[in-house]
């Protein structure tokens, strides 16, 4: 089952007389195509494009054993094909390409979380094994980032302090030309399971409700606001924006000048985490993972092999955000562009992730407020509860009760909107 943020349109819509429907934000949708799938079901493998192919190499499988396969996609063939694997099997791990080689970093192996560093030679389709990760402790599945900037490698090797400890995480570069590992500012911050990318020779560490970036030509780590991704979802560069994807249905792309964001609604595309994503052609692919879930993705699902594709055409040089003082509404504002109507009231379901479903009778002021919020923390944004005021359900010797509602729990909704 999908948490469609769209859902409350479709369902409105069937209802009859005294049920009226709500109208909906005009948006364009974009349609998924399948694509061949995968030879064998991966999670948390990492992904490289050259020469319009997309390289996907280790990850695991739905046994035990991390993978060590690489695995090539031809999207104009419409093909898979495999090459030399790599020495050892890990997921969780960071990759970069740097020129037609691929580095494969740190991730966790058989014998537990590794700082190894494996080479692809994609030319001569050979494996070789490279300097390690010069951390003093090892760095857990999902935790490295990784970008290459004017031929040199920036690792940022995350570790979650223990209690009344300081930050451990560290950054280094690495010289191609020299072989050589170089201590660089301190990370101080939170950030478990994300996503890295790169833009304009600075690198972005996407995780979490949170977005930094280190700038290389001042050794400098900074705080750049909201605009962070799920854990386990992926991140990409298309056209110096963010493009997001896992965890929900859609297309988002965030600017990380404005701090906006654009969320393209599409409900054919399963929710997954632990995928890997690529863009070629200005067309996105969406590789692998597991469906969406609370369990961290250790292990893949047999039948769950997809490759999908979207086309970013309709996006290329268009304005994907909203110019710097049209951002979206404080969530507790509901929306005043004439799209949503505040008249009357409606019944608000919400169901949450363990089939638990909540009703709430509101106004539709206050359904538009929850909506603004949805909307919003959906794109990385905004607090990651909402509180809602149950008024005349409020049972018991309470002056007031009111619920508060986990986003991640959400699994979907519905607007019932009715006149008394």
């Amino acid at each position: 089952m999908k948490k469609w943020f769209f859902i409350f349109i479709l369902l409105i819509s069937a209802l009859i007389y005294p049920l009226q429907s709500i109208k909906a934000e005009k948006a364009d949708i974009l349609e998924w195509e399948k694509r061949a799938e995968l030879p064998a079901a991966r999670v948390g493998a990492v992904s490289e494009v050259y020469d319009g192919k997309i390289y996907v190499i280790g990850g695991i499988g739905s046994g035990k054993a991390n993978s060590n396969t690489t695995y090539v996609y031809d999207p104009k063939l419409d093909k898979w094909s495999e090459k030399a694997s790599m020495k050892t099997g890990r997921m969780g791990a960071a990759s970069v390409i740097v020129g037609d080689h691929i580095y494969v970093m740190g991730g966790r192996t058989d014998q537990g979380f590794s700082n190894s560093v494996e080479v692809y030679n994609i030319k001569m389709d050979k494996w070789e094994e490279a300097e390690d990760l010069p951390f003093e402790l090892k760095i857990s599945a999902f935790d490295l980032y990784a970008g290459a900037i004017d031929n040199k490698i920036y690792v940022l090797g995350y570790n979650k302090p223990l209690k009344h400890e300081n930050y451990s995480s560290n950054t280094y570069s690495y010289d191609i030309k020299t072989k050589e590992w170089t201590k660089k500012k301190k990370f101080e911050k939170d950030a478990p399971a994300g996503n890295a990318v790169v833009i304009k020779n600075k690198l972005y560490v996407l995780s979490g409700q949170a977005t930094f970036e280190y700038d290389p030509s001042i050794d400098q780590w900074t705080s750049v606001g909201s605009g962070g991704i799920g854990r386990y979802y992926s991140a990409l560069n298309f056209e110096d924006y963010i493009i997001r994807t896992g965890g929900v249905s859609k297309v988002t792309l965030y600017d990380k000048q404005t701090k906006t964001s654009r969320t393209v609604p599409n409900s054919s595309a399963p929710y997954r985490m632990g995928h890997v994503s690529a863009i070629i052609d200005d067309t996105l692919y969406v590789i692998g993972g597991i469906p969406q879930s609370n369990d961290a993705p250790n292990y893949a699902r047999d039948d769950f092999k997809s490759n999908l594709s979207i086309s970013l055409k309709s996006l290329k040089n268009s304005d994907t955000t909203a110019p710097p003082g049209d951002k979206d509404p404080d969530p507790a504002t509901p929306p005043k562009d004439g799209s949503t109507d505040e008249d009357g009231d409606a019944l608000l379901i919400i169901t949450m992730v363990n089939g638990l479903q909540k009703e709430y009778d509101l106004s539709m002021k206050e359904v538009n407020a929850f909506l603004s919020w949805y909307k919003k923390r959906d794109a990385g944004e905004g607090p990651g509860f909402y509180e809602i005021d149950e008024h005349d359900n409020n049972k018991g010797p309470f002056e007031s009760k009111k619920d508060y509602v986990v986003f991640r729990n959400i699994l979907m909704f519905e607007v019932n909107k009715y006149k008394k």
